[in-house]
């Protein structure tokens, strides 16, 4: 199949479409709801752990690929987003708008956007990526300007998670402790198929065992086969 932006590869699969970019996968488009099989699921899972009332905020959305598990979890509040490219939101709105409820686009650089809102997130998630030197890394803002940004536009017990790839440095340490640092309490998830890890953040998060337990059960209740294939650990 042709891709609609030459930024990224769009192949079929069973349940919809695979977003990639150099072999690493940017999105996966389910055409209804239900798990992915892939980190898109536990960042759902995640979300619908930490249960929020409020306003939900993504920065990178490319195809949406959290949506179909999010919904899938009966997560049903508006998602607010912000990409650079159209090309996957696009695609989002011809295959996914039956059932994906409603989403909040908005086609801006992640930083300008984040500073434009006001301090009501109840949770933010950065899920942005580049293409550089063939592969596919996390942008200089995630470990420069975001984390703090992030923090700084939630709510008082809002939580931020962070979808991260190998810093610069090559090495994940001292990123990490910068990061945790930000927030009285920090968990770090680590997935046995991919490289990610993702660093979840707030001021009152469950100890790190009792939130694995929730979040592989809620891995569970979507179907996804990361329900066994997560560890969680403590940073904060």
């Amino acid at each position: 199949m042709p891709a609609a932006d030459q930024s990224f590869e769009i192949t079929r699969v069973r349940d919809g479409l695979r977003l990639s970019q150099h072999g690493v996968v940017l999105s996966e488009l389910r055409t209804s709801p239900g798990p992915t099989h892939s980190v898109f699921d536990v960042m759902a899972a995640i979300i619908a752990t930490v249960d929020p009332t409020g306003r939900i905020g993504v920065l990178g959305f490319a195809g949406g690929g959290m949506l179909a598990p999010l919904r899938g979890l009966g997560v049903t509040q508006a998602i607010d987003s912000v990409d650079l490219e159209r090309a996957g939101y696009d695609l989002f709105r011809q295959h996914c708008l039956g059932w994906a409820g409603p989403v909040n686009w908005e086609q801006d650089d992640a930083v300008a956007w984040l500073r434009r809102q006001p301090r009501d997130f109840n949770v933010l998630v950065d899920d942005l990526s580049i293409p550089a030197n063939g592969d596919v890394i996390k942008p200089a803002i995630t470990w420069e300007v975001l984390p703090e940004l992030i923090r700084d536009r939630l709510v008082p017990g809002g939580v931020g998670v962070f979808n991260l790839l190998l810093p610069p440095s090559g090495v994940w340490g001292p990123d990490l402790t910068r990061i945790a640092g930000l927030f009285k309490t920090a968990h770090l998830i680590e997935l046995d198929e991919y490289q990610n890890r993702i660093l979840v953040g707030g001021d009152d998060l469950p100890a790190a065992r009792e939130f694995g337990v929730q979040v592989r059960l809620t891995l569970r209740r979507v179907r996804s086969r990361h329900a066994t294939r997560i560890q969680l650990r403590n940073l904060r």
